[in-house]
């Protein structure tokens, strides 16, 4: 599942890619008994340079395919830990078992790629957001979120360490239990969040992204309108 080559693409065949990719994430969403937030295209997917548009596609399918086929298979969604192994195993990626057997039910696992856009995220981070899913997909956390800068560059810091081979197992990072904020969204939910553990993801001994534990709790913020009442 390589990034595909970048080509230019005419304004109407990207508009219609998009639009499968809608209803593809619409499906999988469904598939978790979730609907989709936004009912209208969103703007900021034709703010984004060509790349950016290619990369959002992609991993808005790859993302939407893996629930698909993973409930499809038999799997339980509400299992974190089995969609975070599938994920895992569908991509040929790594995770340090001290990572994953520290995960459990309920909890969000985030993996993040080097340009510091979300890879993956199983399906109850949507529960705490009022972005529309593809939008969580597109950004860098830092144009999404607000937090204590000192925490933002914390995590940076973190992030940068990883990628570089010099943490090469589960971390446990000094960050205290913090507010979340949503910049730019419609519903501006604020969380509590607490980082209990970062890893490296690997394909064999090379670091290809970062993955994040954490735990939610939404201070501020409708009822999470991605989930059926």
């Amino acid at each position: 599942m390589e990034k595909s080559a970048v080509n230019e693409i005419p304004f109407a065949n990207i508009s219609e890619q998009y639009t499968e990719a809608r209803l593809l994430l619409r499906e999988a969403l469904k598939a978790t008994g979730r609907v989709y937030l936004s009912s209208r295209f969103d703007d900021h997917f034709f703010t984004l340079s060509n790349k950016e548009q290619l990369d959002l596609l992609q991993d808005l399918e790859r993302w939407s395919k893996l629930i698909l086929e993973f409930v499809a298979s038999g799997g339980n969604h509400k299992k974190t830990k089995d969609i975070f192994r599938y994920y895992l195993s569908r991509l040929n990626f790594s995770a340090p078992e001290s990572f994953i057997n520290q995960i459990q039910d309920g909890d969000v696992v985030e993996i993040f790629g080097s340009d510091n856009r979300r890879l993956f995220a199983n399906p109850e981070l949507f529960d705490f957001s009022s972005y529309a899913p593809d939008v969580m997909f597109s950004g860098q956390w830092w144009n999404l979120y607000e937090r204590d800068s000192v925490i933002s560059d914390k995590l940076q810091e973190i992030g940068y360490e990883t990628f570089m081979g010099l943490n090469k197992t589960t971390l446990k990072p000094n960050i205290p239990t913090h507010t979340v904020k949503e910049i730019r969204s419609q519903g501006r939910y604020v969380s509590e969040v607490q980082i209990r553990a970062v890893a490296p993801i690997t394909i064999g001994t090379t670091v290809v992204a970062v993955a994040a534990l954490e735990t939610f709790r939404l201070l501020e913020g409708a009822l999470p309108l991605h989930t059926h009442s």
